[in-house]
């Protein structure tokens, strides 16, 4: 049985970009399950020169230029993010679960602001999408606080 429901053209024209932003997420969560097996097998953190590390600190940095955060809930994310990559003591498994939950929360908002303001506003088109972004968010501001002890401006 074939699907006829409408889609606007509008989505249809951002589709190719909206599978990208996703098949980014999904291989974001793949290099951080894989740095989370290695430190569950070995009981040690992972090495700074880690593979899938790097490659979670090159995406976030591409994915935090490439959204449009300027004046949004998440441009304070991405400077204490930046300040805990550079500053931290942590662990760099630490960092990179850190790195997975950004990019997560970046790509959903970077598909969120691709759609028109009209089709945005309809929960029936973006609902869905919404609750994602909203739980990738509150992952990354838990991340957050935990790994730099600075309560966020979202608890109360």
């Amino acid at each position: 049985m074939q699907d006829n429901k409408f889609v606007d053209p509008r989505l249809q024209a951002r589709e190719d970009m909206f599978q990208k932003l996703h098949l980014s997420t999904f291989e974001t969560m793949g290099y951080a399950r894989s740095i989370q097996d290695y430190v569950e097998k070995t009981g040690q953190d992972i090495d700074v020169d880690n593979t899938e590390y790097q490659q979670l600190l090159r995406d976030y940095q591409v994915t935090r230029n490439l959204a449009p955060i300027e004046q949004s809930q998440l441009e304070p994310l991405c400077t204490r993010t930046d300040n805990v990559i550079k500053t931290s003591s942590n662990a760099y498994a630490n960092s990179a679960q850190l790195c997975a939950a950004a990019i997560s929360a970046l790509n959903h908002w970077r598909i969120l602001s691709e759609i028109p303001i009209d089709l945005r506003e309809q929960s029936e088109v973006t609902q869905t999408l919404r609750d994602k972004f909203h739980h990738h968010m509150r992952t990354w501001e838990y991340i957050l606080e935990d790994l730099s002890g600075t309560p966020n401006e979202f608890d109360s």
